[in-house]
């Protein structure tokens, strides 16, 4: 036995560690946006001076100071803390680019879900019922979030050059949410009648982003109709659905847009296990209460939309390792 351990494999087991550490790393950084601690530090502190603010224990804010220093989100100088670049841009409430509403959101899931998955795996899977509730205003703001860090200004880039996005003047976005992709499409492309459709607890968040700037549609498309003389119907990360619930929406997409309409599609896919990780592990997630596969492969997604009369145009990766993202081009036929 000795023998054995002696001869250590030529294999580094730093990864397991390290996938460890991140779970920590992660329950401090939710822990400090929960407690609005960055927004604290906006001019350098010391730990001490933090906890008198928000009522903490001193002696464990110093210790989640130096947390925060060692994963790079607080620097610390002369026994007082200051934000670094990333705290600024993403962990200050009052940025635009404020990710803070995401990171409650991701500490939520892991709770309600990832903690789960044992017992998952065993009763496979959990009951889950599924109802407007999930879709509040916390969510909805933390998908602006998400899209604003990176899907929605490559989103726009791409869209903004196709040639039937020029020439279109109705645009509809299934399933919209905060409204800010239909509110981009129309400050680029001005003569654009631009109409977001989704729940109306989510329309409700809608209003506080777009205002009047853009026409919004309570409903359920899964249900109810939405509407028609659409040149483009554009869908971000609402497809995650089972075959046969997704045809019968893709053929309602078929049915509102006129002769020469298109589709847009913005979802992530998994095509390859290593480089769509992010997706793999979104595709778990769902699978943990859920029995219908949602997420799907290029190839797969592009045979069920030409199932359903759609020809694919072109086929654009945006991803980066944390949103494995494709938009997918598809016009209409016969």
């Amino acid at each position: 036995m000795l023998e054995k351990i002696l001869n250590y494999p030529p294999i580094n087991p730093n990864v397991i560690s390290e996938l460890a550490q991140s779970v920590e790393k992660f329950i401090v950084l939710a822990t400090a946006v929960e407690l609005n601690l960055f927004d604290h530090f906006k001019k350098p502190k010391s730990a001490e001076e933090v906890a008198k603010e928000l009522k903490l224990n001193k002696r464990l804010t110093k210790k989640v100071c130096n947390a925060l220093a060692a994963s790079g989100f607080l620097k610390e100088v002369n026994g007082k803390y200051a934000l670094t670049e990333v705290s600024k841009v993403f962990l200050l409430s009052d940025s635009p680019f404020y990710q803070g509403n995401l990171i409650k959101l991701y500490k939520k899931t892991r709770e309600e879900r990832w903690n789960r998955l044992g017992e998952a795996l065993r009763k496979c899977p959990l009951s889950f019922r599924r109802d407007q509730s999930v879709f509040n205003e916390s969510f909805i703001l933390a998908m602006a979030e998400g899209a604003v860090r990176w899907d929605l200004p490559r989103t726009v880039e791409i869209v903004k050059e196709l040639p039937e996005f020029k020439r279109a003047r109705k645009l509809l976005d299934l399933g919209g949410g905060h409204g800010l992709y239909a509110l981009a499409f129309k400050e680029i492309n001005p003569e654009l009648d631009a109409y977001v459709f989704d729940l109306p607890p989510v329309i409700e968040v809608a209003k506080k982003f777009v205002g009047d700037r853009v026409k919004l549609i309570a409903g359920d498309f899964t249900k109810d109709d939405i509407g028609s003389g659409y040149d483009i119907v554009f869908a971000s990360d609402v497809f995650y659905r089972p075959r046969e619930e997704l045809t019968q929406i893709l053929k309602k997409v078929h049915e509102s847009l006129n002769d020469d309409g298109i589709l847009i599609s913005k979802h992530w896919h998994i095509d390859d296990l290593k480089e769509d990780s992010t997706a793999v592990f979104f595709d778990l997630m769902f699978a943990i209460l859920e029995e219908v596969d949602s997420v799907y492969s290029t190839p797969e997604f592009c045979d069920i939309l030409e199932s359903c009369r759609f020809e694919v145009v072109d086929i654009i990766d945006i991803g980066k390792s944390y949103s494995p993202s494709k938009i997918i081009v598809v016009a209409k036929r016969g």
